[in-house]
């Protein structure tokens, strides 16, 4: 990590966390420096003791300590999403401090609300796109960044249920199914349930996490993991990229791409270089997820600061690149501007 990385989390962690709680105490009339550096104390404070809580695996305490720490920090952002508006609106239309104080309380617990409500929605999104070398119609569902151990079984067996109706031919995993080292074959048992193909590869999740513990947690279901693999169905090839591999390793090790067969390649992280190397060496659809479209406002706008590809459909040379919302949620189940997603694609041959 260099300094500048270092100096802009610094400053993050003082606007997000310090400057909210100081300026609800400004209007106050208290402005001592202690409310601003208490609360980033705190966060600071609790996931640190969440890592020593996994450490020894002490599922107990990190079971609520970890969670408070990620409600800490999403909360804090949704704080400060309100007492910048709300500020700004005081200033420019002369509220008092005293009732800017209770705008603010008052639209945070009503944004939090809002967020938890529709953190439990899940989406199914219809996805109809072009395709070459295809004589008839394929239906498939893609599925992301469902961070079980942040979601529970129940997540997971909700998503399965949206799923059957869709009578999809294959589904395709694109990274973050797990998160949590104490995650099991029983969260994600009820995919057990679906009777067709399932195509897994690993997201930045599951390496940090002890190593095979993907492979432990899904030993007992019909799930492929196909991290650097190539598998085909019927006239498509499904490439797998694992999350430490490139592009590029990824396509020469499983001996290129085949120009008379339609290509996905399934890559958890939607970067630009890569994008465009997988456009470049003939894919035909690109599948990714990771950013969660920030899951939150303000954190879209720092996942826009390090993606050019956010969440949708683009088109890079003659490839498509389609990026899933995520079908979980990292940390607490809070979403505004964005769904839980599950994605069905229509593959349609290009007459």
């Amino acid at each position: 990590m260099n300094i500048l990385m270092i100096l802009v989390m610094i400053l993050a962690t003082i606007i997000f966390f310090g400057l909210p709680i100081w300026n609800l105490a400004r209007l106050q009339n208290k402005k001592h420096i202690l409310w601003a550096i208490v609360p980033i104390v705190i966060f600071i404070s609790l996931f640190a003791v969440a890592n020593i809580f996994e450490a020894a695996e002490n599922d107990f305490w990190y079971k609520i300590i970890k969670p408070l720490s990620y409600y800490w920090l999403i909360i804090s952002m949704m704080l400060f999403a309100v007492s910048v508006g709300w500020t700004l609106l005081g200033y420019a239309f002369k509220i008092s401090p005293k009732k800017i104080f209770w705008l603010i309380i008052i639209s945070t617990f009503i944004y939090v609300g809002i967020a938890a409500i529709n953190g439990q929605r899940i989406v199914v999104k219809d996805l109809d796109l072009p395709a070459q070398n295809i004589s008839r119609q394929y239906d498939f569902v893609h599925i992301t960044d469902l961070h079980s151990g942040s979601t529970d079984r129940v997540h997971a067996q909700n998503i399965v249920n949206k799923i059957k109706p869709l009578d999809p031919e294959f589904m395709v995993i694109t990274g973050d199914f797990i998160d949590e080292y104490y995650a099991t074959g029983y969260d994600i048992e009820p995919f057990n349930e679906l009777d067709f193909p399932i195509f897994l590869i690993t997201g930045n999740h599951e390496y940090y996490l002890e190593n095979g513990k993907i492979n432990e947690v899904i030993a007992n279901t019909d799930i492929l993991l196909i991290d650097d693999m190539k598998v085909v169905f019927d006239e498509l090839d499904i490439i797998g990229v694992n999350e430490l591999a490139t592009v590029d390793q990824t396509i020469a090790g499983v001996g290129g791409i085949d120009p008379n067969r339609y290509s996905i390649l399934l890559d958890h992280q939607p970067k630009t270089d890569e994008a465009i190397r997988a456009s470049e060496n003939g894919a035909e659809l690109m599948l990714s997820g990771h950013t969660h479209k920030g899951q939150i406002w303000p954190m879209n706008w720092l996942i826009k600061l390090q993606f050019k590809y956010v969440s949708g459909l683009y088109q890079i040379g003659e490839m498509f690149l389609y990026i899933n919302q995520g079908t979980g949620t990292l940390g607490p189940k809070l979403r505004v501007n964005s769904v839980n997603e599950i994605t069905h694609i229509h593959l349609l041959p290009e007459s």
